[in-house]
């Protein structure tokens, strides 16, 4: 009777020892499993994608714009006169410099003078237009055609701008003009610096002056 009693007993320790190991054995799988994220475990026959490189920013070098070559810029013929040393270019009631002086001059007349009465006149852009004029002291000669005493000015640069310039007529009738329509004519003075042969210098010349027949007319009108 003992015996059967310690087998009894044998084989409830035995199935106990088996339900523990059981329970305590799906306790543990079912806390991992839990504890790991479902993300973290690939299920089975699914693909995994792994992250394609990216082009760094920074790391790669850049495209850059073709840039054309700037063009040089070229100096432009001009007839505007070089400026002296201390920066002019225009003179009044003084000479100017031979620097600005190594071309030629000229000079040329337009427009019309139409009289209102003996005292009177409308200026009709009547000009004298001149360049090239080295000294105020150069004269300026009139034709009158036909030949009267009328009085036309300016007859002289001073008070001119030089080299360059233009300036309005000034005409005054004789106290019987003898025809009512004359027309004006004009040559100028103008002084260069020549070497021996003949050329414009800036230094070591002589002052030889020249006369300019100008180009054009004007025509004077009376009432």
């Amino acid at each position: 009777m003992t015996i059967l009693k310690n087998k009894l007993f044998l084989l409830i320790v035995i199935i106990g020892a088996v339900l523990s190991a059981v329970y305590f054995g799906g306790f543990w799988r079912w806390t991992s499993d839990v504890q790991q994220p479902s993300d973290a475990r690939p299920s089975s026959g699914a693909a995994i994608n792994s992250p394609e490189p990216s082009a760094d920013s920074t790391g790669s070098p850049q495209a850059t714009d073709n840039l054309s070559p700037m063009p040089t810029p070229r100096p432009i013929a001009s007839s505007v006169p070089l400026p002296t040393g201390d920066g002019r270019t225009s003179f009044t009631d003084e000479p100017v410099p031979w620097s600005l002086l190594l071309g030629q001059a000229s000079c040329r007349l337009q427009g019309e003078i139409k009289f209102l009465n003996h005292n009177t006149y409308d200026n009709q852009d009547a000009k004298f237009i001149y360049s090239g004029v080295d000294h105020p002291a150069r004269n300026i000669f009139w034709t009158v055609i036909p030949q009267d005493d009328l009085s036309v000015g300016p007859n002289i640069f001073g008070r001119l701008v030089l080299p360059n310039g233009e300036n309005l007529l000034s005409i005054t009738l004789p106290e019987n003009p003898k025809y009512e329509q004359y027309e004006l004519t004009a040559k100028m003075q103008y002084g260069r610096l020549v070497d021996d042969k003949g050329n414009f210098v800036t230094v070591g010349g002589n002052v030889k002056v020249f006369e300019k027949q100008c180009d054009g007319k004007i025509t004077v009108v009376l009432p």
